[in-house]
């Protein structure tokens, strides 16, 4: 499975959850978990729960410059 919004085949424009301006990607949110975090594999990270029914998604870290929020965003991944 792949992210389109990791992979840049698709681009992200997150709309703020607080003001409804657009936000910034700032990328997945797994990677400011820990010093290693950006070198495991994705779907070790970012992937829905293991045994969930719900289809599995990357999550991206996402920041406003209107009013400052963040927040978290949901992307579903693409399959192979």
């Amino acid at each position: 499975m792949l992210c389109p919004a990791c992979n840049a085949f698709a681009p992200l424009t997150p709309r703020c959850v607080r003001c409804g301006g657009d936000a910034a990607d700032e990328g997945r949110l797994d990677d400011f978990y820990g010093p290693y975090a950006p070198y495991n594999p994705i779907d070790e990270l970012a992937m829905g729960a293991a045994g969930s029914s719900a289809q599995p998604h990357c999550r991206h870290a996402a920041s406003c410059p209107q009013c400052g929020t963040l927040f978290t965003v949901s992307v579903p991944l693409w399959p192979l």
